[in-house]
Order: C-alpha cells, then sequence, then structure tokens
C-alpha cells in the first residue's frame, strides 16, 4: 500500500507540475520573454511554446488525463481495500465499509488534487510566470514532441467538431483598451510614472483626433499680405511675435505659402526694397478631417512646422501647427495670458468660465461625459464648445441666454459679433440637482 500512496503523491505533484507550466506560459509577457530570450534558453523555448501553443496546451491536457486517469486506478484497489479492512472492524460501519472507504479516498485525492496538483502551482505559475515559465519551458518542449503523434491525431479530431458546428477562431489583436489597463496596473504597482500614465493616455488619445480638432481657426490667424506694405506687415510682426507667418494674397482664402521671421529680416538687413512673394516657401495643405498622426507625417515629409486646414469645397479653415500637436501630447506650455483664455476656470461658487473655442473632446473628457452612440452622431461633427452651444439652441444667442445639457448648465457670457466668445456653465448633481465641483 505504501508503494501506491508514493505513486499517487508522485501522479498528483506531476499534475501540479504541469498545471504550473499552462498558466505560467498562458500569464506570462511577451515582451518579457522577447528582453530575456537572448541570454536564457529557456526564456527563448517559452517564448515559442507561447508564440504557438497548440501543441503545448495538448499535450499539457494529455498529462493531466492521463494522471487523472492513473491517480483513479491506483487509490481504486489496495488503498480503498485496505480503508474497508479497517472499517470492518467497527460495528457500526462494517455494513458500509466499502462505500464508506471509497468515499473517504475520493475526497482524500480530491483534496490533495485541488491543493497540491492544481491551486498551489497556478498561483505559483501566476505569481513568477516568466521565471517558471522559462525554467519547465525546455522539458515541456522535450514532453511536446514525444506527445506529438497524440497531439496530432487530437488537433485534427478537434478541428473536425469545431468545423461540424461551423464555429470561426478569431485571433483578437490588442486594443486600446487593454493597452491602457496595462499601463493602469503598471501605475498601481509602481512600475510607471503617472506622468508616463498621461503620455500614453494622450498618445492614444491623439490618434482619433483630426486636424480640425487641433487647428487654429483663420480668425484667431495673423498673417502677411503681399498686398500690403512693408509697415503694415512689419506691425502684425511685431504685435504677435510668432517665428513663422502664413501668406497671403488678399486675404486668407489665397494662402500662398510661408515665411519665417529669419528669412525677413535678413532680407531687411540686406536689401533696400523687400518684395514678401520672392521669400515665400511652399506651404501644405491638410484636410479637416485628416487624423494627426497623418497631419504629422505630412509636416515631417514637407520640412516645416504648420500646414492650411481646408474643408471638403477647399477653402482654408485655419492653421496647424508642430506645436499644436506636440501640445495634445503632453499638454499646453503657454504663457500666462494665452493660458487664462484657453483653459476652463472655476470660480468660488463652483460654476466655470470656459472660453467658446475651447476643445469640445477635452471638454468632454475633462468632464466625464457619458455618451450615447446617438449623441455621439448628434455632435460628431462639432468641434467646440461654442458649437455645441449653437446646436442646443438652434440660432444666434444673445449675452444671458441659457440651455441644457445632459447635466449642464450652459449661460452665454459674452457674445463677439456672431461668435460665442465666453461661456458660464454649472454642472449640476442629477441626484440633488446642486452644483458639483470638478477635480
Amino acid at each position: 500500500m505504501v508503494t501506491e500512496i508514493v505513486i499517487i503523491l508522485i501522479l498528483i505533484v506531476l499534475n501540479g507540475i504541469l498545471s504550473a507550466s499552462e498558466i505560467a506560459i498562458v500569464s506570462s509577457r511577451k515582451a518579457r520573454l522577447q528582453a530575456a530570450s537572448s541570454k536564457n534558453k529557456g526564456a527563448r523555448t517559452a517564448l515559442e511554446l507561447k508564440e504557438n501553443p497548440n501543441n503545448f496546451l495538448s499535450t499539457v491536457q494529455i498529462g493531466i488525463t492521463l494522471i487523472g486517469i492513473l491517480t483513479g486506478f491506483f487509490s481504486g484497489g489496495t488503498i480503498s481495500v485496505y480503508i474497508a479492512e479497517q472499517l470492518n472492524k467497527i460495528e457500526a460501519l462494517a455494513p458500509y465499509s466499502n462505500q464508506v472507504s471509497v468515499l473517504l479516498v475520493v475526497l482524500i485525492i480530491t483534496y490533495l488534487s485541488l491543493i497540491i496538483g492544481e491551486l498551489v502551482p497556478k498561483r505559483i505559475g501566476m505569481a513568477i510566470p516568466e521565471k517558471y515559465a522559462s525554467f519547465i519551458s525546455v522539458p515541456m518542449n522535450v514532453l511536446s514532441k514525444i506527445v506529438k503523434p497524440f497531439v496530432w491525431l487530437l488537433s485534427i479530431s478537434t478541428e473536425f467538431i469545431v468545423k461540424l458546428f461551423n464555429i470561426k477562431i478569431n485571433q483578437n489583436a490588442v486594443t486600446e483598451e487593454e493597452i491602457k489597463a496595462l499601463v493602469d496596473e503598471g501605475v498601481d504597482s509602481g512600475a510607471i510614472e503617472g506622468i508616463e500614465h498621461d503620455m500614453v493616455d494622450r498618445v492614444l488619445s491623439l490618434g482619433d483626433k483630426k486636424a480640425i480638432n487641433l487647428m487654429v481657426h483663420r480668425s484667431k490667424i495673423t498673417y502677411l499680405d503681399i498686398q500690403d506694405s512693408f509697415e503694415e506687415n512689419k506691425a502684425c510682426i511685431i504685435a504677435d511675435e510668432h517665428t513663422e507667418y502664413p501668406v497671403c494674397d488678399g486675404n486668407f482664402d489665397h494662402v500662398v505659402g510661408l515665411v519665417h521671421v529669419k528669412t525677413l529680416l535678413k532680407e531687411y538687413l540686406t536689401s533696400k526694397e523687400m518684395d514678401l512673394s520672392k521669400l515665400v516657401t511652399p506651404i501644405p495643405f491638410v484636410n479637416e478631417n485628416t487624423y494627426a498622426y497623418n497631419v504629422l507625417k505630412t509636416l515631417k515629409i514637407a520640412k516645416v512646422l504648420q500646414a492650411v486646414v481646408v474643408d471638403e469645397y477647399g477653402s482654408p479653415q485655419g492653421i496647424i501647427t508642430m506645436t499644436d500637436i506636440v501640445a495634445s501630447l503632453v499638454g499646453g506650455f503657454d504663457s500666462p495670458e494665452t493660458e487664462e483664455k484657453k483653459t476652463i476656470r472655476q470660480r468660488e461658487d463652483g460654476s466655470f468660465v470656459i472660453d467658446g473655442s475651447f476643445q469640445l473632446d477635452d471638454f468632454i473628457e475633462m468632464f466625464n461625459l457619458d455618451l450615447t452612440e446617438e449623441d455621439e452622431d448628434e455632435i460628431g461633427n462639432l468641434t467646440t464648445v461654442a458649437g455645441l452651444v449653437f446646436l442646443l439652441l438652434d440660432h444666434i444667442p444673445e449675452e444671458g441666454e441659457k440651455v441644457m445639457y445632459k447635466n449642464l448648465e450652459f449661460e452665454v457670457l459674452d457674445m463677439d459679433g456672431h461668435r460665442i466668445d465666453k461661456l458660464s456653465l454649472i454642472v449640476k448633481d442629477p441626484a440633488s440637482d446642486e452644483t458639483a465641483n470638478i477635480d
């Protein structure tokens, strides 16, 4: 009987090794295995098993099934007979000795199998997946080759049955949500800094933004006009102090190119008469629906820092610069004067003052608005908060007009002609109908 007990314990331990191997290979991070593969043969083998898991998982399943059969065979023989003989000595249990002995053997084997053969090994495999996978991968790979004929038979049978049920197996790619979840996990564990987390969020968010979401609208652009005198253009340069200016012929509908202040300065110092049209360099044009990273690619190819954004009719709508794109990645770095115009400021009473040109997608993210698909379709073509208010009111508003959107109450504070310049915003608590603060 001692021999049977030893065999059963060995089988349970082997079951644990297989269970830990399975969970370790599946749970291990591919990037970590790749990093260690250059110096560690086990990591290379583990990476191969992870990239082609079918044979490995089938091998594990064959091993676990075979161990279960052998465990039942050895436990149901000598051990249960021995226990039944001992129970026969107890008068009250003698009539049920066979049934009770089988029940006891099943309970004991089940307990040991769960603890030693499943739970503890899997906990170890999950705790140190890459380390355990590197350690066990070589012998598991050898075992996979030994049982390869059986694995082949199982694979053929499995694929045949799957095809009978017309089940299609999809190879799911990694999604943005999964990447964000991994980054969140890294922040919680301390492996990733908070600023790195913010950068990853911005990188992923920027991919969904279009040129129209990042551009400076034509109404706010300072440009040089080849029809203006030198003194008029000089006044524009002194007033705004940019490094580059778009150059137009009459108005912004006719953008002819771009000029750098260094070029202007050099021409000013070396020439008596300045011909602005001869100093212009080409400027690229991008559609307003072009995604940010494609705009970035265009700027890199053209080797310039800004491009003209045009609508579907080819009419210029604004300018997008490298600074606009970089600011979306690392956050704004405007001067205090421009910062006050662009940001949302919270007042002492809990309400907010917001610029009408504030980007709508940033606004939605800041106030955690839960939008349905219908909401997204309705406001999908809007780019600013002012555009949202115009949509809600369906007319050009007057100062003091109010409108609600979900739990947000907008009030028009200031109009600049037909343009909404400033808005007041109150966030209502849906439960208490009181103003809520946004941290």
